[in-house]
């Protein structure tokens, strides 16, 4: 592989202000824009987004199959960047229209295909994206920064992404012409990046058997290291988006502040920024594992904290909170992405493929799925505790509030450390994995292997090792 340098590493981040930025308005302020602005009803509004993120969920693992199996004169990622700069404008710009009618159902129909149409464009170009770390480095510390610079452009992304929209859509005559204006902004600054980092990366050029999409999908759960992941994975984004989703609720009704969101969501993201290093040394020192603990440890520690504050609480103690919650939701937001190529390399170990691209869109398409899950429950949620736009709640509403806001998260917290600790992979044994897998594909021989070696292979897949390295079948 040619050598990845520090223009490289900060040329790939770039990327990631549409993957991390485009999520943060949309988690925050899509539900809110669909029932307060718009008009549509809370479950429909939730329907919108289950039913887009089943889609978009679906389109992932195929797109992962595409990426693998493409040929072109600039590789099988990146020709893709290139390809979606035009839509990511559009996509996310029609999020937005104000689209108001009498009818429940049109208003429906037109931003559930309006999500859709954002969505296949996101999966068009972030699979390719995250499956692209695996093709430009194998050294475990490389891809720990990349995965790293990607964050802390994300986390910047996110930062202007969860402060300036509401600025823009309050700067409006009108709630409706702001959310427009802020798509338009927005569309423009996500679609921008690609091009540089389209220029700025490269991948290594990779040949082998082109595979069915159909039975390899669901054959990466034989992968014991990525059942493990995608826990970890799915309990630290999953416990994030109900936290996004509902704290502007939290921060207008449960704590009368709502003049306090930007200011809230800035501290939280600023703080992830700042903490990104720190988590990549904990990374490259001791172990993914190890800074995943970590940082759970401490936004849990913020959650709770969160659920004992009220109305009456100082400003001073908010922003403190935000803060704790920043610093350990940095860990949670990068490691699980930090992960995916040394699972892609487990995989290669067991399968002698590298399918980088069907893991980073299995990967994506089971977030999605729980993600379409709970965000719908979320809107249900909301119908459900008596949830009523705009006016003051009751008190049996501001109990629901808390406990979804703060309890469940906490749990999902908790669920993930202790996934973490069945995640053995340290930087020495990925080291080892490495050497045994240019050695395989060197030399083809399972017989020579060290005593060592093979116990550790052994360990990290739960297969035996005569049955790793099997070679697939061909088709023309």
């Amino acid at each position: 592989m040619k050598k990845v340098g520090f223009k490289n590493i900060l040329l790939y981040g770039l990327g990631d202000i549409f993957g991390g930025g485009s999520f943060v308005v949309i988690g925050t302020l899509f539900l809110l824009f669909l029932t307060d602005i718009v008009g549509l009803n809370p479950t429909l509004a939730g329907l919108v987004l289950i039913v887009g993120k089943i889609w978009d969920a679906l389109s992932d693992p195929l797109m992962g199959y595409i990426s693998d199996n493409t040929k072109s004169r600039f590789g099988r990622r990146r020709i893709y960047f290139l390809i979606g700069i035009i839509p990511i404008f559009i996509s996310f710009s029609i999020l937005w229209y104000p689209f108001i009618s009498e009818s429940q159902i049109r208003t429906f129909l037109y931003y559930l295909f309006a999500y859709i149409f954002f969505s296949t464009v996101y999966t068009m170009v972030m699979v390719p994206y995250s499956a692209l770390v695996a093709d430009m480095s194998r050294d475990y510390r490389i891809r720990t920064r990349l995965s790293g610079a990607r964050m802390i452009f994300s986390q910047l992304s996110a930062l202007i992404s969860g402060t300036i929209p509401k600025l823009i859509v309050d700067s409006a005559s009108t709630p409706a012409e702001g959310y427009f204006r802020m798509g338009i902004i927005f569309g423009i600054i996500y679609a921008s990046p690609w091009l540089f980092v389209f220029l700025g990366t490269k991948e290594e050029t990779r040949t082998g058997t082109i595979q069915k999409v159909s039975g390899n999908l669901f054959s990466v759960f034989k992968n014991r290291v990525f059942r493990t992941h995608i826990a970890m994975y799915i309990s630290a984004y999953t416990a994030m988006d109900i936290m996004m989703a509902l704290l502007i609720y939290y921060l207008t009704y449960y704590l009368n502040k709502e003049h306090m969101f930007s200011l809230a969501m800035g501290s939280v993201l600023i703080t992830q920024i700042i903490f990104l290093p720190l988590y990549v040394r904990i990374s490259n020192v001791f172990g993914q594992a190890v800074a995943y603990r970590t940082g759970l440890s401490l936004w849990g520690a913020g959650m709770i904290l969160l659920s004992f504050l009220s109305s009456n609480s100082p400003t001073s103690l908010i922003l403190i909170d935000c803060v704790i919650i920043g610093a350990g939701l940095s860990a949670g937001v990068m490691i699980p992405w930090a992960m995916l190529p040394t699972v892609a390399d487990v995989d290669e170990l067991i399968t002698s493929e590298n399918r980088a691209g069907l893991y980073s869109g299995m990967m994506t398409l089971i977030r999605k799925l729980v993600q379409a899950f709970t965000l719908f429950m979320i809107g249900v949620a909301l119908d459900l505790i008596g949830y009523t736009p705009n006016v003051s709640q009751t008190p049996q509403t501001l109990l629901g509030m808390k406990i979804l806001v703060s309890y469940v998260p906490i749990a999902l917290i908790l669920i993930g450390i202790i996934f973490s600790f069945k995640y053995k992979i340290t930087p020495e044994i990925h080291r080892v994995l490495v050497q045994e897998l240019k050695r395989l594909k060197e030399t083809g021989d399972k017989s020579s292997v060290n005593d060592e070696v093979k116990k550790m292979c052994e360990e990290v897949t739960d297969i035996p090792y005569e049955n790793l390295w099997k070679k697939p079948s061909k088709r023309n």
